[in-house]
């Protein structure tokens, strides 16, 4: 079985040390609001075979209110901003507890 690739590992760590770390931003919507382009920068791709379908079921969590746009359909939110917009703080906590756990299993992978 392949192992995640080294991208994903780098990328993910740099997103979990910015959501715990990020003092700019009390709470964690902010936080997530702020880090959001990851979810589109991370393709399942760079994922081992086993995680590949958890990345993509917790792209499609940050992603499920679609695109936001404005009265002559111009994009003014992307679906992952959008959507953790309309998230409750319980639901951020939830999606924050999925990368950290979907993060610690890539490294394990590396070690």
């Amino acid at each position: 079985m392949k192992k995640s690739n080294v991208f994903a590992f780098i990328e993910l760590s740099k997103l979990v040390e910015t959501l715990k770390n990020d003092s700019r931003h009390p709470n964690l919507k902010e936080k997530l609001k702020s880090q959001s382009s990851y979810f589109n920068i991370i393709d399942a791709k760079y994922f081992s075979d086993g995680l590949t379908d958890e990345w993509i079921d917790l792209q499609k969590t940050a992603t499920r209110m679609g695109i936001m746009r404005d009265e002559a359909g111009f994009v003014v939110m992307n679906a992952v901003r959008h959507t953790i917009e309309n998230m409750t703080e319980e639901e951020c906590a939830t999606l924050v507890n999925r990368i950290y756990s979907i993060a610690d299993k890539v490294k394990k992978e590396f070690e």
